[in-house]
């Protein structure tokens, strides 16, 4: 039931509170006076309005009110009562105890006491005739709690408790009592409409803040003149815009006023502490209330294109960054496994655009370029960048200005976004760092490597992954640019990993890939997802001291020699194929060295494993096997023949094809200076490639040579991503 208030003040929806000094508020501080006594609340129990304490929450403290209640003993009170139960003390002993606990100033010896410091404040909002309806309750930490009629006379925060209340605007009696052509400041908070009535003019606002300005308001501001005072910050804005397109057909004349040298999410309280009047207040009112319709959006709708005006125009394609292959201000999917040199075309691409110059024989854009790398540090890309510019014939210092480098790696943070509890995308801070870098450097081509270090959700949900191509095209947009976003196939080999929301939410993909297993060097961009281009095209080229070009643009005496080195290769791995099978067949399919009935080449030669390689071919490969020890020679005895049987067979588990190339970003690092000779690595003079017999690069650390060579799935994070565990899910 609704209670009539005496206070003529608290009629007009004045704000109470308890006067310092007088009293200690206990309903605001009996949460934190429960958690000293009780511990930790249940959280699986409690809720907004009532905290449960105990394995079965037989505690309960009802946090509008700062009522205690046992259910288990089926008694309860307030916070003295809550602290004597616990303490086993009495009241005068409870209030040493909220002293002692910080919750209670203490007593001067001479009997005065300082102003209390816990005070909360509460907000009442009344009908026409000043009965109060409800109230907000805001409590010193700045929470603000909605409290409905109990149905004794008084106000409690349980749930449910506003079901049923009428809703209106704080201050409704002021407001109706006030000359019609006076202005109406409506605000965010009960605390600002208080202070501008505190200096004679007629405010208002909702309850529950920004956003909560509902229909049901609306007749109480009919033929008024509306002036809406934002809080400098989005939601105090679009709260605004809410407000002012609610009014825009019910009031006189509504407007929007932005108040100047406003600070970031500041009020209008802030606006007069800040040395603010009511009368220049009202100035700015009267201004913006003669010309209302320049401060006031419309109800945001989707944008409609012009037909009037295309039919007027000459319709243009689509432009290309690349040709061909990557569409301008697109973003475009640059996938393929490790080892493919992904990283090495992202920055050569970038270097092309920078420098105006083809990029494998494709003529592409010319504009400021930024490769921004999370797995290579500044030392690689300086060791890349050099053999790049040498590749392309390009004076690093010409692409001063043009060409932006940054290396993330060890950075924490990279990630562009988040995903909260609903799974809804939220801007990292990192994303405003690169749209504020991609605008400082003018680039209108960006790379970004890779995905498995910016992309923090679960790459297996549609719609994170749509949500963060999403984000990504918005720098498209907003900037005019177009990015690459370097990402790696899954295990099974897949165009994508994870989602198919991938593919589904870009419009370019290309993936690189080492199409023959005989040449380690050559490689292959495919068009994959293609709107905008015939799905695909393909370019063939090979890496070649740390670089990439055309074959081509290798010298003749070195594409001789590279023909020759494919030749044997291909041939050696035919011969061991050959061998493979016949051992896989057992004992009597066995093939020996020297010229007989089981001479291995002769016995090869007509099986599909020989790839229609003749004898004489199937010989040399076979020395070459031998001379590099990939092969041998044994000698055992055939009990059931009685003699002994000399037979071939391969040395441990020799690849197939000799690594003459290491994985990407081996081929990204500083090559090891200690010669090696693999094994396995067949003669040859070509000279300038890791194919070349140099040794493939290895990691280095501190600039000393460590075991093993780099891998991508080295990285913790890129495992994770090939694995499809996503990040941060």
């Amino acid at each position: 039931m609704a209670m009539a208030h005496s206070d003529p003040y608290a009629a007009h929806g004045r704000s109470t509170a308890p006067i310092p000094g007088e009293q200690i508020d206990f309903a605001a501080i009996a949460p934190d006076v429960a958690q000293r006594l009780f511990g930790e609340p249940n959280k699986r129990l409690s809720s907004a309005s009532v905290l449960r304490f105990g394995t079965h929450g037989s505690m309960a403290v009802n946090v509008g009110d700062g009522t205690f209640y046992d259910h288990e003993g089926k008694v309860g009170g307030g916070t003295l009562w809550a602290i004597q139960q616990k303490q086993g003390c009495d009241a005068a002993q409870a209030l040493s105890w909220l002293e002692a606990e910080g919750f209670k100033d203490r007593t001067e010896r001479d009997g005065s006491r300082r102003p209390a410091q816990i005070l909360s404040i509460f907000y009442e909002y009344c009908d026409e005739t000043g009965t109060i309806l409800s109230k907000v309750k805001r409590s010193p930490d700045k929470r603000f709690i909605q409290l409905g009629p109990d149905g004794n006379g008084g106000f409690h925060a349980m749930r449910g408790c506003m079901d049923g209340v009428r809703r209106v605007p704080y201050r409704l009696p002021e407001l109706l009592a006030a000359d019609p052509d006076r202005a109406v400041f409506i605000v965010e908070g009960e605390k600002d409409a208080d202070r501008l009535a505190s200096l004679g003019l007629v405010a208002s606002c909702n309850s529950q803040g920004a956003g909560k300005f509902g229909a049901d308001l609306t007749p109480h501001f009919a033929d008024r003149k509306v002036v809406i005072l934002p809080d400098n910050d989005p939601a105090g804005r679009d709260h605004a815009q809410d407000v002012a397109a609610k009014l825009a057909d019910v009031a006189a004349v509504v407007t929007i006023l932005d108040l100047p040298d406003l600070p970031a999410k500041g009020d209008v309280s802030d606006w007069l502490d800040a040395g603010g009047t009511a009368d220049r207040l009202k100035e700015l009112a009267g201004a913006a209330l003669d010309n209302p319709t320049a401060q006031i959006a419309g109800p945001e709708t989707f944008p409609i294109a012009d037909l009037t005006m295309w039919s007027v125009a000459e319709p243009t394609p689509k432009a290309f960054l690349m040709p061909g292959f990557l569409p301008a201000r697109e973003l475009t999917l640059l996938t393929g496994e490790g080892g493919a040199n992904k990283s090495t075309f992202g920055q050569q691409l970038a270097t092309c655009v920078a420098g105006a110059v083809p990029m494998l024989g494709v003529d592409v854009a010319e504009g400021a370029a930024l490769y921004i790398t999370a797995e290579d540090d500044d030392d690689r890309l300086h060791w890349m960048q050099a053999h790049i510019c040498r590749a392309l014939g390009v004076d690093m210092v010409s692409l001063a200005g043009q060409l932006h480098l940054s290396s993330l790696r060890g950075r924490l943070g990279n990630e562009l976004a988040t995903f909260d509890a609903e799974g809804k995308l939220r801007p990292s801070p990192a994303f405003a760092t690169l749209k504020s870098t991609i605008a400082a450097t003018a680039a209108r081509f960006v790379v970004l490597d890779n995905c498995a270090h910016l992309f923090a959700g679960n790459e297996n949900d549609r719609g994170q992954v749509t949500a963060f191509v999403n984000l990504l095209y918005s720098l498209c947009v907003d900037l005019n640019v177009t990015i690459a976003l370097v990402a790696h196939t899954n295990k099974a080999g897949d165009d994508y990993s994870g989602s198919t929301a991938w593919l589904n939410a870009v419009r370019s993909q290309v993936r690189l890939s080492r199409p023959d297993e005989n040449d380690p060097d050559a490689r292959v961009m495919r068009l994959g997802k293609a709107n905008y281009a015939r799905q695909g095209e393909e370019l063939r080229f090979r890496w070649h001291d740390f670089a990439l070009i055309l074959e081509g643009d290798l010298p003749a005496d070195q594409r001789e020699a590279l023909a020759q080195t494919i030749a044997t290769t291909s041939a050696n791995g035919a011969f061991l194929d050959c061998l493979r099978k016949r051992s896989e067949q057992g004992e009597g399919r066995m093939v020996g060295p020297a010229p007989g009935p089981n001479y291995a080449p002769a016995q090869f030669e007509g099986m599909p494993e020989a790839r229609g390689l003749k004898r004489g071919a199937l010989k040399q490969a076979m020395e070459r096997l031998f001379a590099i020890g990939a092969i041998e020679s044994y000698t055992y005895r055939n009990v059931s023949k009685g003699r002994d049987v000399t037979v071939l067979r391969e040395i441990g588990e020799a690849p197939r094809t000799p690594s003459r190339t290491a994985p990407e970003h081996s081929s990204r690092s500083t090559p090891n200076p200690v010669p090696n000779h693999p094994a396995h690595t067949p003669y040859t003079t070509y000279s300038s490639g890791a194919a070349s017999g140099a040794r493939a690069p290895d990691r280095y650390v501190n600039g000393n040579p460590a075991l093993g060579p780099v891998r991508d799935d080295d990285d913790p994070a890129v495992a994770a991503f090939d694995r499809g565990e996503g990040f941060g899910a």
